[in-house]
């Protein structure tokens, strides 16, 4: 179930205490919310996971939309055309260093050749959004990802009144249980704007601490509950 904007923006004021948007305008704690949205992918990728097919082009390297954020896995090659995609050949991910030493002149077409599917992949995390496959495709594959998408942000423009409460019922592409985190990171903004007031600091840093409460103990469940692991399999 998708986000509200104002489901957030609405507890954000109540715990301000500014309902009327004196202090902090809701353009203001918008300004916020989206700020909170681009750090999430970054601090917690599978926040904003999707399925996607890519088109590869040909060569080793690929790289992902302008949309995406990281790639968090490649699961198999597919054929066909969407919404039709039939399934292929799983793809496996091998470490980068292994397969220099074994084929130093995987990146050559002529020495390693180019192929519709590939079998391996390589990432890295200082290079979020490009990745390799091996062998290099011929520019027809497709593989089927688990990107990290970036949060569509929400936008005031061209509303008739920014500061309308009502004007935000547009809906955030994330789960339901991101709204929490979402709202103390608002919060943490907007009592960061007050550092030199008294408490504000502690105030910001509670709920900053808070957020990232929130999104580390979400993947420390994820990982508990990772099915790909034997330790949650079930004893057959």
């Amino acid at each position: 179930m998708p986000i509200i904007a104002r489901d957030i923006l609405t507890p954000a004021r109540v715990i301000l205490q500014d309902g009327g948007s004196t202090r902090w305008p809701l353009t203001e704690l918008v300004t916020w919310l989206n700020a909170g949205l681009r750090e999430l992918p970054m601090r917690m990728p599978s926040s904003t996971s999707t399925n996607f097919v890519l088109a590869m082009v040909a060569g080793t390297k690929q790289t992902l939309p302008d949309a995406y954020a990281s790639l968090i896995r490649v699961r198999r090659n597919v054929t066909g055309v969407f919404p039709s995609h039939v399934g292929s050949m799983a793809v496996t991910p091998i470490v980068r260093e292994i397969l220099d030493a074994q084929n130093p002149h995987w990146h050559d077409p002529v020495r390693t050749p180019f192929r519709p599917m590939v079998r391996h992949v390589m990432s890295d995390p200082y290079d979020q959004r490009t990745f390799y496959v091996y062998p290099g495709n011929d520019g027809t594959g497709q593989v089927e990802c688990v990107l990290s998408a970036i949060p569509v942000a929400v936008a005031v423009v061209g509303m008739a009144d920014p500061e309308d409460i009502d004007s935000y019922g547009m809906t955030i592409a994330l789960q339901s249980i991101f709204q929490s985190a979402l709202v103390d990171y608002v919060l943490y903004r907007a009592f960061s704007k007050d550092m030199q007031l008294a408490g504000a600091a502690d105030r910001a840093g509670a709920h900053y601490g808070q957020f990232t409460a929130t999104l580390d103990t979400k993947a420390a469940l994820e990982g508990m509950a990772n099915v790909n692991t034997t330790q949650t399999q079930p004893n057959s």
